[in-house]
């Protein structure tokens, strides 16, 4: 069965409207080497699709991986590392060895501590009761750090030579690269292509939208086995699962992060664009600072007035979302209420993280109703 070497989608040539389209031109001219119709339009002129939020049909591409000695290699967005845990992975996944991959670190200021992270990650990890072997912090777009992870990968993979043996013992047969849509898999896959493979460009199809590859693609680790990656799992936490592509856009951090501190007074509110209302109460000054993408809108108000603002401001200044289809797919909402004494962070799945410090604060969270949000006390 041939597949796209973009997506990995299985071709077939009788209807254009379905995932994995080729003319059947294409497959005389160009035989199995062969994009299909969808990755030749993002490729070529930027088209845009709507995602398949399938969470059964993804269960079922991986649920076979327990059943193999493999490595998994977890691939988590730092700007989002309690959603970037694909829920239940243990049942599919089994006992296999887990290589966490911590991508886009580039984009985080200097003065962020790292290691705070990867001990966080490391945290979540056991709770999700994952065989993690390493943690490692890279840049996917950046060949130095990919190297160190194929470097990781191979003496994972083979033990040293035992005396008077010809041949290293091997640990694994294939690897796979598993991870939400939108980590940067992709991106990581070109980058190893290019250092392994000799490739001169990127192979797999990467853009700016979700979900790119939709089945698995599979380039050789060594004579007998493969590097596996796997199809985006599109997170229903996570508001990537709700908005369309214009809004996504502006949620993707795309270079590095300026943070926006603010010094707030009591009975004040921040909106998040349309997408989160963070209300602050108490009786001491407040200091707020956001690691979220640059190109999302905050405003500041006196949270008596906050629902004046949303009323009025909605699809203007309070964007994403744009449109009433998406709003009302966000419409249900949550409310989360914490007490904070001294510093803690507040994790929004898809948006990043707030920075807050106080002798003593109240602070309310609205979000949408299946967006997770988590609390850490004296993480930075």
């Amino acid at each position: 069965m041939s597949r796209c070497i973009g997506c990995g989608a299985k071709i077939q040539t009788t209807n254009p409207e379905k995932i994995g389209y080729v003319p059947e031109i294409a497959m005389i001219e160009r035989g199995e080497q062969v994009y299909c119709k969808r990755c030749y339009d993002i490729r070529h002129h930027n088209a845009l699709y709507t995602p398949e939020y399938d969470t059964k049909m993804y269960y079922d591409k991986i649920k076979n991986i327990k059943d193999e000695n493999a490595l998994v290699i977890l691939m988590i967005d730092i700007m989002d590392i309690f959603g970037g845990f694909i829920p239940n992975l243990s049942e599919y996944i089994g006992n296999n060895k887990v290589l966490i991959v911590v991508n886009k670190i580039d984009v985080l200021p200097k003065s962020v501590n790292i290691k705070k992270f990867e001990e966080l990650i490391s945290l979540i990890s056991k709770r999700k009761k994952l065989n993690v072997v390493g943690i490692m912090m890279i840049s996917a777009r950046k060949q130095d750090d990919v190297e160190k992870v194929i470097a990781r990968i191979s003496k994972l993979k083979y033990a040293a030579k035992k005396k008077y043996s010809h041949e290293k013992e091997v640990r694994f047969d294939n690897c796979y690269i598993i991870g939400c849509a939108s980590v940067g898999k992709s991106t990581f896959m070109n980058m190893i292509g290019k250092i392994t493979l000799n490739y001169p460009s990127d192979v797999i199809t990467t853009s700016n939208q979700y979900q790119t590859t939709q089945d698995f693609i599979k380039w050789p680790l060594d004579q007998k086995s493969y590097l596996i990656d796997t199809p985006g799992f599109i997170n229903p936490s996570h508001y990537g699962a709700y908005i369309d592509n214009k809004s996504l856009q502006v949620l993707i951090p795309k270079k590095y992060i300026k943070v926006r501190t603010y010094q707030l007074n009591p009975d004040q509110t921040i909106f998040i664009g349309g997408l989160a209302k963070i209300k602050f109460d108490g009786e001491n000054k407040i200091n707020v600072s956001f690691y979220i993408s640059n190109e999302l809108y905050l405003h500041r108000t006196k949270t008596i007035q906050a629902d004046k603002i949303l009323e009025t401001q909605q699809f203007k200044l309070l964007v994403p979302p744009y449109t009433e289809e998406e709003a009302l797919k966000l419409n249900e909402k949550a409310v989360y209420n914490y007490e904070i004494t001294g510093t803690s962070d507040i994790f929004i799945s898809g948006i990043g993280f707030i920075h807050i410090t106080s002798e003593k604060c109240n602070v309310e969270v609205q979000v949408p109703k299946p967006i997770l949000v988590e609390k850490i006390d004296g993480f930075m």
